[in-house]
């Protein structure tokens, strides 16, 4: 009798858990054109001048195709990303050969059972930094709703 219970309630508890990493709720995440996958702020760091935001890319669409954010991150198509806080705007950082501090591409991929893992890109770029009594930011990229606004933590 006892195992029975313990079955019962393994399965009760089995079909009501649902992991913390695969959770999250659509309707308060930025979407993408395709409208079938948001943007998630995984981190936002401001550390001496520089402001590291990082992004996972979710769906909630079974068979999602991907799609592509941007592609050649070059001169003419660096301004479509920047930050904006405390009332002004926050352009990519550029490492010691003058390249900005972001992926040159951001192509999502296909996902077949988001159920399992909703996860279908990331993206990670490093800003200038606001000054310290800047508390929240809001991020904008190419082919995705506005990402913010969201808290920047100092380390």
């Amino acid at each position: 009798m006892k195992i029975l219970q313990r079955l019962a309630l393994a399965a009760l508890l089995g079909a009501v858990a649902t992991p913390a990493s695969h959770a999250f709720d659509a309707a308060a995440l930025p979407q993408t054109a395709s409208g079938h996958a948001y943007a998630e702020v995984r981190r936002a760091v401001r550390k001496a001048d520089a402001l590291t935001i990082e992004l996972r890319f979710v769906t909630d669409e079974a068979g999602y195709s991907g799609e592509a954010i941007y592609a050649d991150l070059d001169e003419a198509s660096l301004g479509a990303i920047h930050v904006e806080a405390g009332g002004r705007r926050y352009d990519l950082a550029r490492d010691a050969a003058g390249k900005p501090r972001a992926p040159t591409a951001l192509e999502l991929t296909f996902n077949y059972d988001p159920s399992k893992n909703p996860r279908v890109g990331s993206w990670k770029g490093v800003f200038s930094a606001p000054p310290g009594d800047v508390v929240d930011a809001t991020l904008f990229l190419p082919n995705v709703a506005v990402i913010g606004p969201f808290a920047i933590s100092d380390h």
